[in-house]
């Protein structure tokens, strides 16, 4: 470069300036494109503006690229990535994490169909960069030297800009509900990548990704081995054609039901449905949800395996491959839907159903986005689309109105009111579970009412805790009771002698399919069934603290403690997309 005129090398610098800048542009456009295909509600605040930091960023290396014929290639390789995006979202309604990038060899599912996946439209990704090369052969290599008096006035602009850019790029708009962005990665990602564009999510993704280890891989695999499939269950005979209902309640603790304070009830209704015939009620049910919160309370009901060490499955492995209880059903004829109130992006929900095999998913079945009154629009709505299911239907409904801050519907009066707490939230949690309890009442009678209870199997369940009993008492301490949450069965073909011991989250699993006549299933969970003849009385929490364990075997509670290393490993190895599952029970050999 020394040996280069100062003449010559400021124009070339000027050159690759003015080329760097056009580039940059024609990214912008590709990158617009490829949101505009990732059709889903967004804050738009500053977004455009960190589209074309990231487009600058992308662009940067061609500033270092000395001979330009190694544009094309380049630019082909970035437009490759916003098509894959594109293709991998039409799949998975969710975005392409950076470790399938590492699986050429398998791409998840697109290297088989991805002529299925291109659409006509999708050439105006490529067209800026198709432009840019036409225009570069014939037109800009052949224009004469531009005025070198320009040149400090142009890189002074692009400086200026440049900054002006990332300035805006790396400003975070308000994310109402969430305290960090990686709290909305971790809840919404598709709406967050949309938001916070490609770097943002490249940053995320390289901070969660935890490649897997031989020891890990031959570890899962050994452990998964020594699993007799279908030993967790009773395998009961029961009368099959049942309809399964799953009623998922948010943050709904075992501590409240049948409590009174001054002979009032927080959960009148409940208590009713708890004295039916056939109810079968397990109040000492551990929550063991973490990172994924309401997700992963779906991810471990459906599919009997405990959530990620760090990060959410529904961010991180939605394209992962699960057994699940709707497959399992949907092998005797199930008809298998989910019903939300909330959008189906929260949680990555839509990307989760498909995972999960539900063939139909029903969201925002509300009037408005206002928690108060979440529920009854919930139950409202669903009804009718539950009517038109073709029978026996396996339905997932997950309400919304019992979440943090716990606001109570403006209609809404209770006795509550004139009882001194003084605990504010404890109050605004007792209040909104009364107005919950009159939903899921109301639910139950109008399937009763419509021919539909008789049929069914009703499964009532909280997701996660929210406000253990500690808190109610003003005690510090956490111990594993106070989070408890329960496990309800409505019409229950089964009777278990254990509803005064301690079960996992993961214990629904095992315990459903034997409900549902489906431990022939080739994957029968991580957890065991409640209605086993004997059951370990044993469950940890997602920080490590226990409940139960009373005359339990070390062995025992360290099979259920290891459970959630496996379920990890597992999980990130993407354990059933290349493995068998369990070997079957010998028993029933």
């Amino acid at each position: 470069m020394n040996n280069i005129p100062k003449k010559n090398l400021m124009f070339l610098l000027y050159d690759r300036a003015i080329i760097y800048l056009i580039l940059t542009m024609l990214l912008y456009l590709s990158m617009g494109e490829m949101f505009h295909n990732i059709q889903i509600h967004y804050i738009k605040d500053y977004a455009l503006f960190r589209r074309w930091g990231d487009a600058m960023l992308i662009a940067f290396p061609l500033l270092f690229m000395r001979k330009k014929i190694l544009f094309f290639p380049y630019l082909l390789l970035v437009n490759v990535y916003f098509l894959s995006i594109i293709w991998y979202y039409r799949v998975y309604s969710t975005i392409m994490p950076l470790s399938s990038y590492l699986m050429v060899y398998n791409l998840d599912g697109l290297s088989l169909s991805v002529f299925r996946l291109i659409k006509f439209r999708d050439i105006l990704v490529v067209l800026p960069s198709v432009s840019w090369c036409i225009y570069y052969c014939c037109v800009y290599r052949k224009l004469k030297c531009f005025f070198l008096s320009r040149i400090k006035i142009a890189l002074l602009c692009l400086l200026l800009f440049g900054g002006i850019v990332v300035y805006y790029a790396c400003k975070r708009n308000p994310t109402p509900g969430y305290a960090t962005l990686n709290g909305l990665y971790t809840i919404e990602p598709v709406r967050a990548f949309k938001e916070f564009g490609i770097v943002h999510y490249w940053i995320y993704q390289i901070g969660i990704f935890q490649g897997i280890s031989e020891k890990e891989e031959q570890y899962a695999k050994n452990f998964m081995c020594s699993i007799e499939n279908g030993s967790n269950c009773a395998k009961k005979k029961v009368e099959g054609g049942k309809n399964l209902i799953l009623i998922l309640v948010e943050s709904l603790h075992s501590w409240p039901i049948g409590m009174n304070i001054d002979g009032i009830e927080i959960t009148p209704h409940i208590n009713q449905l708890l004295k039916q015939d056939k109810t079968i009620y397990f109040s000492k049910e551990m929550p063991q949800v973490k990172d994924g919160r309401s997700s992963d309370a779906q991810l471990i009901i459906n599919t009997g395996i405990l959530p990620l060490a760090t990060g959410a499955v529904s961010a991180c492995y939605a394209a992962n491959t699960f057994p699940s209880l709707p497959a399992a059903l949907k092998e005797k004829g199930y008809t298998t839907a989910s019903f939300l109130w909330d959008d189906k992006n929260y949680w990555n929900q839509e990307a989760m159903s498909r995972a999960y095999q539900f063939e139909c998913l029903y969201d925002r079945l509300r009037d408005s986005e206002r928690f108060e009154e979440a529920d009854e629009q919930l139950f409202a709505k669903a009804l009718p689309l539950l009517l038109k299911l073709p029978q026996p239907f396996y339905a997932q409904i997950v309400t919304m109105s019992s979440h943090d801050p716990w606001i109570r519907p403006p209609h809404m009066k209770t006795l509550l009111d004139g009882i001194e707490i003084k605990n504010e939230d404890v109050r605004n949690y007792m209040v909104i579970l009364q107005y919950v309890d009159q939903c899921i009442w109301k639910f139950v009678t109008q399937l009763k009412e419509e021919g539909i209870y008789d049929n069914s199997v009703i499964v009532i369940t909280g997701d996660h805790d929210a406000l253990p009993f500690n808190e109610y008492e003003g005690r510090e301490e956490l111990k594993g009771e106070d989070c408890f949450v329960p496990f309800i069965i409505l019409n229950s073909p089964l009777s278990s002698e254990h509803t005064d011991k301690v079960i996992g989250q993961v214990d629904i699993y095992p315990s459903l399919l034997d409900l549902m006549g489906c431990t022939d299933y080739s994957f029968t969970g991580l957890g065991e069934s409640v209605f086993s003849d004997e059951i370990s009385d044993f469950a940890t929490y997602r920080t490590g603290i226990s409940a139960g364990g009373v005359n339990v075997s070390d062995s025992v509670k360290r099979h259920r403690e290891e459970c959630w290393r496996l379920s990890d490993i597992i999980l990130r190895m993407n354990y059933f997309k290349t493995n068998s599952i369990l070997a079957p029970d010998k028993n029933s050999m």
